[in-house]
């Protein structure tokens, strides 16, 4: 069915699925139930005064007034092209003209044509998509309105009747820039005038006749542009702000080949460079000349471009060419698509605190220093204190095994002595008893006897060779040359089990002592290495020179030749060491050793002069070495020379 408006509108109304209500221009709403309204865009409609007006739709679905008389009206329900169209601009609209800051008062247009007709339809266009509008009709009223009004977006005819529509277009953008000068010209416009006017200022160019929907949508992108400037404006003049007013901090930009691009006056302040000084130049000039060579401007560039926020504490450089302590930070600056445009970098000059800092770590130091040097002397004069009581202890226990051994050997001299009387009168008797009797039996048991005495005056000589009561037969050795003429009797004594190794000094000294008794003392130690040796191993016989520089407890400072046995057996404790060279003392098996032959070593070789060290380490193996002083004179006898046996 159709219906029609007291106004004289033409309406063209289908059923629908719901009431909807029409917003006209008459004093009261008219409803309609059970109505859809649809409408082909640009149908014409003849309103009272007699004027054509395109057709415009405003969704409602509760009373609302009318808008200014311009005869347009709205439906909430329209399925047509250009209902549907009107509809998703007016919901689009309400949303995206959020962004204008007048959207709550409605942004103000002014229109400007000496046209009244073309005037009144892009108004009521203007004012369908909810905004203010005021009109102009020619070039003089329209900067005056605009000086007055300062509306936020003029439509501008290109012919105003008094003033050319390009020369307002200057006036307008030399004034109030920020105002957005839409120019609308006829359909026969070329394409050079259409530059033209942009080329006077104009932001945008539309030619007549303009539909309302694109009417309405490019005034709301322009003005949604000129809201974007605005904040881009607004966030420029911010950062601006902040930037300036960090005075005491230098900050810049450079962009990705490290050039400056933006320079702040704390940056002009800490550094020294004006900003047309500066600016296009490498920002690598601020850095020292240690750091340029180590590549540490590209280095931080490249850590920033990956993402990094790059940290550094290090020593700058003025323009003036001094330098200063530097706490910066290095970031990449990002376009809206995430992609690397520069670079910017904070410095803060840090010299005070850092002289400061370093000042205290000083005097931090001199005082570790201090410190520690006293504590050092402390400790030396501890181990000083320490080492004296070891000394002590040690001297002390040497005296006192000196004293024991004295002891011993006093007491073992004695009575090896009175035994040595005692065996030397059996031997004779039994040597007369021997030539009487004939008897081959009698014969047997006197020889029997008699070696058994002689077994007995054996041991009686190693006690009173530990007791240096023996008498010794003196003549110039050569250590060399008793070591090779014992060799066969030291491989014999040692078994296929234990291999030898000779190390002989080729130089070694001479020595004034007692050839028997030294070839007796070597083969005491080549046994009890072997007995050492269960399994087997390896036995080491050699010869060297040694200076004693400080006496010992018994041994005198002076030159010795040293002959010592080394094996790799099972080593000794130190409570065997203690008693290494006491008589009778022994860790053998009994019926295995009598505990006599290293005291008779020890005797033999204190009774020359010299010493005995010795050396062991559980399950390493002992070292016995024993010094014989070097024989001095003239007369020395040279032996041959002999090649160290292998």
């Amino acid at each position: 069915m159709a219906a029609g408006a007291s106004t004289g509108w033409r309406v063209s109304v289908e059923d629908a699925t719901r009431p909807i209500h029409l917003l006209l221009s008459c004093p009261n709403p008219i409803r309609h139930s059970a109505l859809s309204l649809t409408v082909m865009t640009k149908l014409p409609v003849t309103c009272c005064d007699r004027c054509l007006a395109p057709l415009g739709l405003r969704l409602s679905v509760r009373p609302r007034p009318a808008p200014r008389a311009c005869g347009w009206f709205g439906h909430a329900a329209g399925r047509g092209a250009a209902g549907s169209a009107i509809a998703r601009y007016r919901a689009d609209g309400d949303a995206g003209m959020n962004i204008v800051p007048t959207m709550r008062t409605r942004p103000l247009i002014l229109n400007v044509d000496d046209d009244a007709a073309n005037r009144s339809v892009k108004s009521r266009s203007l004012l369908m998509g909810d905004m203010e509008v005021i009109e102009g009709e020619d070039g003089t009223s329209a900067l005056a309105l605009i000086a007055e009004r300062q509306p936020v977006l003029v439509l501008l005819g290109v012919n105003p009747p008094d003033v050319g529509g390009l020369e307002v277009c200057r006036r307008i953008k030399a004034e109030w820039p920020d105002i957005v000068v839409i120019q609308i010209a006829a359909t026969s416009t070329s394409a050079a005038e259409k530059i033209v006017g942009l080329e006077s200022g104009a932001d945008c160019y539309l030619t007549a006749p303009v539909d309302p929907l694109e009417l309405i949508a490019v005034t709301r992108a322009m003005l949604r542009l000129r809201q974007a400037e605005g904040l881009a404006r607004e966030a420029s003049e911010r950062y601006r702000m902040i930037v300036e007013s960090a005075v005491d901090c230098a900050i810049f930009t450079c962009g990705l080949d490290g050039s400056v691009t933006s320079w702040n006056t704390g940056a002009q302040a800490v550094l020294g460079y004006r900003a047309e000084e500066i600016v296009g130049e490498p920002s690598a000039r601020i850095f020292m000349t240690e750091d340029i060579a180590a590549d540490v401007p590209d280095n931080e560039m490249r850590a920033a471009h990956q993402g990094l926020s790059v940290r550094s504490e290090r020593w700058h450089r003025r323009r003036d060419g001094t330098r200063f302590w530097s706490s910066g930070r290095m970031v990449a600056l990002r376009d809206r698509r995430g992609t690397v445009a520069g670079y910017l970098k904070i410095l803060c000059d840090r010299t005070v605190e850092k002289d400061a800092r370093d000042a205290l770590e000083a005097l931090k130091q001199e005082l570790e220093h201090r410190v520690a040097e006293r504590t050092r002397d402390l400790a030396a004069a501890n181990e000083h204190l320490r080492a004296e009581i070891v000394e002590r202890e040690k001297a002390g226990e040497q005296i006192r095994q000196r004293q024991k051994m004295e002891a011993l050997g006093q007491l073992t001299g004695g009575i090896a002595h009175d035994f040595n009387n005692l065996l030397t009168a059996i031997l004779g008797g039994l040597e007369v008893t021997r030539r009487r009797i004939e008897d081959p039996r009698g014969l047997r048991l006197i020889d029997s006897s008699i070696s058994a005495a002689q077994r007995g005056a054996k041991l009686i000589a190693q006690l009173l060779a530990f007791a240096r009561k023996q008498n010794l037969r003196v003549e110039y050795l050569s250590l060399n040359t008793l070591v090779y003429e014992m060799r066969e009797l030291i491989e014999q004594s040692v078994g296929a089990a234990v291999r030898l190794e000779y190390n002989l000094a080729a130089d070694v000294w001479p020595v004034l002592a007692d050839a028997n008794q030294v070839r007796t003392a070597m083969l005491n130690l080549v046994v009890n290495a072997r007995d050492a040796m269960p399994d087997g191993g390896v036995l080491r016989i050699a010869t060297e020179n040694t200076c004693v520089a400080v006496p010992e407890a018994d041994l005198a400072a002076g030159e010795y030749a040293a002959l010592s046995v080394r094996d790799d057996g099972i080593g000794m404790p130190p409570e065997v060491l203690e008693r290494l060279f006491e008589p009778f003392f022994t860790t053998k098996d009994v019926g295995k050793g009598t505990g006599l032959g290293l005291a008779h070593v020890y005797g033999f070789v204190r009774q020359s002069g010299g010493g005995v060290r010795v050396h062991s380490v559980v399950g390493e193996g002992t070292t016995i070495t024993i010094l014989l002083p070097r024989a001095s004179g003239t007369d020395v006898e040279t032996a041959a020379p002999i090649d160290n046996p292998r």
